[in-house]
């Protein structure tokens, strides 16, 4: 390998660290300050990173910082830490959704399951008010969840409404930010 081979791979490696970084303290900063003071930290300290990487190299100089939740408390303002967490509200959205996914499909392959040992060739069942079914037919088998009533969207509100209390959304106030 030549030198500017090794100066690239190197560049790209402190660039991905950097950032990457930069990014998990964005997560931990959206809790506590607007979009702008955010963006005027990362700014200062990204381009501190790129003088201290430049002297001392990326592993120190991101030593130096501490961890990003650490520097994100350092950050914040008290009594601030009311702001939305569109992250929060993310994952229990998402987590929500696959458990509810996990815990649907669960039953419906018991019904599956349950219906091969028994010979018959389908059944219709509920799961949480949902109607689902199960088919066993010489051109193969199968599972299917019907959503034509309002009932199936029971589970997408619950979610949205865990989405709305752990993200605490409803602080969102336009040009706020």
């Amino acid at each position: 390998m030549n030198t500017q081979t090794i100066e690239a791979r190197s560049s790209f490696g402190v660039w991905r660290r950097r950032e990457s970084y930069l990014f998990r303290l964005d997560l931990w900063l959206e809790e506590s300050l607007s979009s702008r003071e955010r963006r005027s930290i990362l700014r200062e300290i990204r381009d501190n990173i790129t003088v201290d990487a430049a002297a001392r190299g990326i592993d120190a100089a991101l030593d130096s910082l501490g961890s990003p939740r650490t520097l994100a408390r350092s950050f914040a303002e008290t009594g601030r830490g009311s702001r939305p967490s569109w992250n929060r509200a993310i994952y229990w959205f998402t987590g929500l959704l696959l458990l509810w996914w996990t815990l649907a499909f669960t039953y419906t392959a018991g019904m599956l399951s349950a219906l091969l040992d028994s010979g018959a060739e389908s059944a219709e069942s509920y799961f949480l008010g949902l109607p689902v079914s199960a088919f066993n037919r010489d051109s193969g088998i199968g599972i299917g969840w019907e959503a034509s009533s309002v009932v199936a969207y029971i589970p997408l509100m619950v979610m949205v409404a865990a989405a709305i209390v752990a993200g605490r959304l409803w602080r969102v106030r336009v040009g706020r930010r």
